[in-house]
């Protein structure tokens, strides 16, 4: 079966975050094998606790991927341990909480638009830089970089509080994700490597009712994603059957992005 990701050493990036550890289960039910990169060890144990029944089949590194001598470190391990890396997801990123304070434009900080470049797009380069050496001697290789409905469109202000928006930071590091990927596309398809995003919309996670209720009015099917929502599309990238699929933008966000 092609959906089968049997043997596949499959690196996710922000693996122990709600996405990244939907993603670990999937590639885990069809055979498949996660190397989760993650800086946060209380969502690490979090995630060994869950899986504990298959945590042989599962590799944690605590690594920030911002820390390149840190990474490379890291990549060697992995390098003479798989001998190969078939598919890096870049997952990582900066997501502020409702309820942030101080994320209007007009006063946003430049410590936290340094902080959220370097965790969202620098991240995703110095993790790629060296994932990707190794899958140029392999001629081979498949990276899906994740972005949001808001790397396609602004957020709606509207939903948030007057000293509670959504920050410049977060819409520069959505849309720049989807640059990167389509200039991987391009410079790595000789190789053999393909690159695609996927753009997908908010998670139910138990955001406050008034909350849910507005952004709900601007979601055609009338609500939030459900974790198991993005399911079908991360196993179909990350299995052979996208093998045509390079440079493509995919997105699922109930409609949102249509209006």
């Amino acid at each position: 079966m092609m959906y089968d990701l049997k043997s596949k050493a499959i690196i996710i990036t922000g693996g122990a975050g709600l996405l990244g550890s939907r993603i670990v289960k999937i590639i885990l039910e069809h055979g498949g094998i996660p190397i989760i990169f993650d800086n946060n060890k209380i969502k690490i144990n979090k995630l060994k606790k869950i899986l504990k029944e298959k945590i042989n089949l599962v590799h944690f590194y605590k690594v920030d991927i911002t820390k390149k001598k840190q990474l490379k470190n890291v990549m060697n391990k992995i390098h003479k341990k798989f001998k190969k890396i078939d598919c890096l997801i870049n997952n990582a990123g900066f997501n502020p909480k409702l309820g942030q304070k101080n994320n209007k434009f007009e006063n946003f900080s430049i410590d936290q638009w340094n902080k959220e470049i370097q965790i969202g797009l620098t991240g995703s380069l110095i993790v790629t830089q060296e994932v990707v050496k190794k899958m140029i001697k392999q001629k081979n290789g498949n990276i899906i970089n994740i972005s949001s409905d808001l790397g396609i469109i602004a957020p709606s202000q509207f939903l948030y509080e007057d000293n509670e928006k959504k920050p410049i930071s977060y819409s520069v590091v959505k849309h720049g994700i989807i640059g990167f990927s389509k200039y991987l596309s391009t410079y790595l398809a000789e190789y053999n490597i393909r690159s695609n995003t996927l753009c997908p919309g908010g998670i139910s996670n138990y955001q406050p009712k008034k909350f849910v209720n507005k952004i709900k009015k601007l979601i055609p099917l009338k609500r939030m994603a459900k974790i198991n929502d993005y399911d079908g599309i991360i196993l179909y990238l990350c299995s052979d059957y996208s093998s045509y699929m390079t440079g493509s933008v995919i997105v699922c966000d109930g409609g949102r992005s249509v209006w």
